[in-house]
């Protein structure tokens, strides 16, 4: 007999945050690479038993949400500030879908940017980043 599950961190968390990020800001978001001279990369990380129970259990997932920024080989005052006015809208993003169940269709609670870590490309120096950790849990019911 054939296992039944879902795929809980693609479906729910994933792309719940894929959908999040991409109708609050009007920067591509990809699985893959970076595009063009700003944009979104999204890369799961770990998914982490919490608790099991009768009928289910409870998971903590963590996803990198990377954002790139070309800045044309100029690294100034506004270059830093826009990276992070994005990381602090996304902090803000999170915080106001702490838990996330659009049209009421359960996807996640806790949800948090758990660390932000800026930098500046070596190799590129007219690349700046931000790599945020987003941590949720999520519960599955059997």
């Amino acid at each position: 007999m054939a296992v039944t599950y879902e795929n809980v961190v693609y479906d729910r968390v994933i792309s719940s945050l894929h959908t999040l990020i991409a109708d609050e800001f009007p920067i591509p978001v990809s699985f893959d690479e970076h595009e063009g001279n700003q944009s979104f990369l999204i890369t799961p990380v770990d998914d982490s038993l919490i608790n099991l129970i009768s009928k289910g259990q409870a998971r903590e997932y963590i996803v990198n949400i990377s954002y790139q920024l070309q800045s044309g080989g100029n690294y100034t005052k506004n270059s830093v500030k826009q990276v992070t006015e994005i990381a602090e809208r996304m902090k803000r993003l999170i915080y106001n879908n702490t838990a996330y169940s659009p049209s009421s269709s359960y996807k996640w609670h806790d949800g948090r940017i758990e660390s932000i870590v800026y930098s500046r490309d070596d190799d590129d120096p007219s690349l700046l980043g931000a790599v945020m950790q987003f941590n949720c849990a999520s519960m599955e019911t059997l």
